[in-house]
């Protein structure tokens, strides 16, 4: 029994260590400016409120054209870092909408 008990000590050791090290290494969220609210999934995606289904999809869809990383060729690595996180934001803005209409 205490044989079990040091070694669940040590296992929360090195869990504690290992998730330590994956903040450490994480990279800090960088905060970007937008031309649009970025809580508010009608102005993500260019809609007017009571937009219907079909519009939704189809602004998703242009936006996703648009701004989806791997549209970018020539794109910097900044750029690339800015296209991800619009392309996370506009598929959330696309799932609430979508999960409002049901």
């Amino acid at each position: 029994q205490q044989q079990q008990q040091q070694q669940q000590q040590q296992q929360q050791q090195q869990q504690q260590t290992y998730g330590q090290r994956q903040q450490q290494r994480a990279k800090p969220k960088k905060e970007f400016r937008w031309d649009f609210d970025p809580n508010d999934p009608y102005s993500v995606l260019g809609v007017k409120r009571g937009a219907t289904k079909n519009e939704v999809s189809a602004a998703f869809r242009r936006e996703m054209l648009k701004h989806h990383p791997d549209v970018q060729a020539g794109a910097t690595e900044a750029e690339k870092e800015r296209s991800v996180e619009r392309s996370k934001i506009i598929t959330q803005a696309y799932q609430t909408l979508k999960k409002q209409m049901r």
